[in-house]
């Protein structure tokens, strides 16, 4: 459905395992008199795209143009105020706002933000929210905007859909993207953004805001549970099977829909962990460590991308003309539309004042290569201030037409133009009664998602799996909250009701069905007996086989999830604390957005992560704790460690308290003496425990690579344990010698093996050389990274909490 975005200089990433000549259209911007669509040649389907592009954008007026750059909050069209067309919440469209904005300001993309969902539009008095209200919004709204606007424009609809459609509050949600990177599943994370999809075409709102490409930096940082993983190889596999899963296109005369590379780039690496933030990227690291993840993304064809929100070297990524077009276009050779993040480009002005006036502000941005800005509020001001900047030269023609066509562009490869509703204003333009069906698809998806993410961390003298008529007892705050289970974005911008927030979650009567980890223990164990709290928990000790604690975090998005030292809540460690001291096995249930400090829950009998794990989590839970599923998760992120003090002088693998982040410095050599400045996580980057075990023999690999060749590893991997099982392999390299200082280990590639017990596979896992790129060969490098010919060393890791415990190692070549 997209262009291809192909380029000649960068590293590229191991993915687990054109001019055209136009003739002049008859229709020109002189007339302001209405068109018919039925004659227009842009609305002719035998014409290829670009020819149809050509042909509308020179019937445009300038205004209308400017227009299709401006991306409005949805809500401004529904403000009972026809005067006023502000943020009043998503209620049914109001014909004078929509006149206001849409035809007078010619704006041409609307956003659902973050605590916008729709009332119900049944007249039958329900909650509102589900998949045919928003379909129905998306109806009356584009058809006004089609039948009403001179040229018969659609508006392309924006959402963010960050794991799973997760704004009706009936959709099953999938889990937060740094539990599918536990999962080490391209072909699951492909599935997720299918089943999104799906969902989204079905309603009209196909632009979707995902998936998140930044890496996981900084565990202090509120999005990380947003982010795939740490390290490079992992997010860009799962980000383009994402991707490339949510733009298959759909069934003839459906809608497609445009994934978004998100936030480009370095926006997860800020100098003091908050969002938004002032990020001090060496043009090296920039180009070895962060861009792979995007381009990946890119290559594997997203129509869009995002600006990140914050500053880079003291510069507005914004405004980076190098950031946005130098590295974006010219290196990553993207070609399709660049949209700002939410009031990114009036920040130019109020918050980081690098303009004097929103005229100046929008000239930076679009000058810099922003094609659309997320404008949110006052299109009316957008069309002065832009209009105002080509006036007096800021921004030239020729850059609004190149902006207006790569935007016309993507509303054509989306299939806006060829809905029924274009033909004949007075058809539905999606199918408004099939909107629920699809919204609340594939549950059976998001189940398997949960299983296959959680993460074994502790298991000691295999306290799991329980038997079945164990005596269990389960306990904390999470273990009956969909609330803390689905984490942000989910029905609302910073989670579901219940959360405690000041604002922007979900209301009370929208809690999504599902299970929780307590409806999944009661659904295998009848048995089991809820204790809501520390004292009714303790007191139940005399009867009970064993205890599940399930703890964690609560829901929040970006901004109320930054936290120095991410740990559990005293609390939450006082009722593990309580629980050990009983006597009985403590099982430790960790539902959380990141990595947390654990406490007096480093000593449990056994650990599980369930990340913020989807409406299914509970059953996935009841499986791993009662050996229906074999756990295989492995860890897509560093768990930091939690010591009570600094270690001993000169102990620099001794464990650290909370707050020593960034782990991923620890991991580069360097000359520290320090306590804990070396790489100590409590577990490190692709840990992860079986109730079988594994081995790993007869390692090869190809002995000599060219640079620009591809490498491939081949071994044996044994189910030697009682029962199958699935072996997440993370396939390593090392460089005993290089001109920059690199990690003492890099991952290239990975392999999921599922065996049945005593059984073995061969396994071959191929990477490009350019995965070892590095940008050398002094403190200034800023170029595309190059491979440095020399010896390496592929490598296997023991599934051991000790950091780079080689198991079997093969050298090679690169010439």
């Amino acid at each position: 459905m997209f262009r291809n975005h192909r380029r000649s200089t960068r590293a590229t990433v191991t993915v687990f395992a054109a001019a055209v000549l136009l003739a002049v259209p008859a229709f020109t911007a002189s007339s302001s008199a209405a068109i018919d669509p039925g004659v227009a040649p842009w609305t002719d389907t035998h014409r290829p795209v670009p020819a149809r592009v050509e042909a509308l954008l020179h019937a445009m007026t300038l205004p209308e143009k400017v227009g299709q750059m401006d991306q409005q909050l949805v809500t401004t069209l529904t403000d009972a105020n026809g005067t006023t067309c502000g943020n009043n919440g998503f209620a049914l469209p109001n014909p004078e706002c929509m006149r206001k904005i849409l035809l007078d300001a010619h704006v041409g993309s609307i956003l659902a933000g973050g605590t916008e969902n729709p009332v119900d539009t049944t007249g039958k008095g329900g909650v509102g929210n589900t998949g045919y209200d928003w379909a129905t919004e998306y109806n009356t709204i584009q058809q006004f905007a089609i039948k009403n606007s001179r040229l018969h424009l659609p508006v392309v609809f924006g959402v963010d859909a960050v794991h799973g459609f997760g704004h009706p509050w009936q959709a099953p949600l999938f889990p937060q993207s740094i539990g599918m990177g536990a999962t080490w599943d391209p072909a699951l994370a492909q599935a997720g953004g299918k089943a999104t999809a799906d969902a989204l075409r079905a309603t009209g709102w196909n632009w979707d805001f995902a998936p998140v490409q930044d890496i996981a930096r900084d565990n202090r940082w509120g999005r990380t549970y947003e982010t795939w993983a740490e390290q490079p190889v992992l997010s860009a596999a799962m980000g383009a099977a994402n991707i490339k899963g949510m733009q298959t296109p759909g069934k003839r005369g459906e809608l497609n829909v445009s994934a978004t590379v998100k936030h480009f780039a370095g926006y997860s690496q800020s100098v003091n962990g908050h969002d938004r933030a002032e990020a001090l990227l060496p043009m090296s690291y920039l180009q070895t460590t962060i861009l792979p993840s995007y381009a990946a993304g890119i290559d594997a064809g997203a129509g869009t991308v995002m600006v990140n929100s914050g500053s880079i070297n003291g510069v507005p990524a914004t405004s980076s003309h190098y950031l946005l077009t130098d590295v974006l276009r010219g290196q990553l050779r993207f070609q399709g539309v660049v949209i700002s993040d939410y009031q990114d480009v009036t920040a130019l002005q109020t918050a980081y004042h690098i303009a004097p006036d929103l005229s100046g502000a929008i000239a930076a941005a679009v000058n810099a290569g922003v094609d659309m800005s997320m404008q949110v509020s006052d299109p009316a001001g957008w069309q002065a201030a832009i209009l105002q900047a080509v006036d007096t030269g800021k921004i030239s023609h020729a850059r609004i037409d190149q902006a207006v066509r790569r935007i016309l562009t993507l509303k054509f490869q989306l299939g806006l133009f060829d809905q029924p509703c274009v033909a004949d204003p007075a058809k539905p333009c999606v199918d408004a009664n099939a909107a629920d069906a699809a919204v609340t698809a594939g549950r059976d998806q998001t189940l398997k998602a949960a299983r296959e993410s959680i993460t074994l961390l502790r298991n000691e003298n295999n306290a799991l799996p329980l038997p079945a008529g164990a005596k269990v007892v389960v306990t904390g705050p999470s273990a009956d909250s969909m609330t803390n289970q689905l984490g942000g974005w989910s029905v609302s911008w910073q989670g579901v009701a219940g959360a405690g927030h000041a604002c922007c979650m979900g209301p009370e009567n929208q809690i999504p069905p599902g299970t929780t980890v307590l409806g999944g223990i009661r659904a295998a164990n009848p048995g089991a007996v809820y204790a809501p709290d520390q004292a009714s928990a303790v007191a139940a000790a005399a009867d009970t086989s064993a205890y599940v604690a399930v703890v964690g975090e609560k829901a929040y998005a970006e901004g109320l999830g930054d936290h120095p030292a991410p740990a559990l809540a005293p609390d939450q460690q006082a009722l593990i604390s309580a629980l050990e001291a009983t006597g009985k096995p403590v099982i430790v249930v960790v539902v959380a957005g990141r990595p947390v400090g654990l406490g007096p829950a480093e000593k449990a009998n056994a650990v599980l992560m369930a990340y913020q794990g989807s409406t299914e989590a509970g059953t996935a839970v009841a499986d791993v704790v009662f050996g229906k599923t074999n756990p295989a998760g492995k860890l897509p992120i560093s768990w930091p460690s939690d010591a009570p003090a600094v270690g001993a002088d000169f102990a620099g693998t001794a464990p650290s308290p909370l707050g020593d982040q960034p782990k991923f410095f620890d991991q580069l050599p360097s000359t520290a003496s320090g306590p804990g400045n070396a790489y100590n996580p409590q577990f490190p980057f692709g840990y992860g425990l079986s109730y079988t075990t594994f081995t790993h023999t007869n390692l090869a690999v190809t002995p000599k690579v060219a640079r620009d060749g591809t490498a491939t590893a081949t071994f044996t991997v044994t189910n030697t344990g009682t029962r199958a099982g699935t072996d997440i392999v993370p396939v390593y390299v090392a460089q005993p010698v290089s001109p920059v200082v690199v990690p003492p280990q890099r991952l290239v590639g990975f392999a999921r093996v599922t065996l049945d017990p005593g059984r073995s596979q061969v396994v071959h896992v191929s990477f490009p050389a350019a995965t070892l790129a590095e940008s050398a060969p002094d403190i200034n490098a800023s170029g595309p990274p190059a491979v440095v010919p020399g010896g390496y060393v592929l490598q296997l890791d023991k599934n051991s909490t000790t950091p780079y415990a080689v198991d079997v190692s093969a050298p090679f070549v690169i010439q």
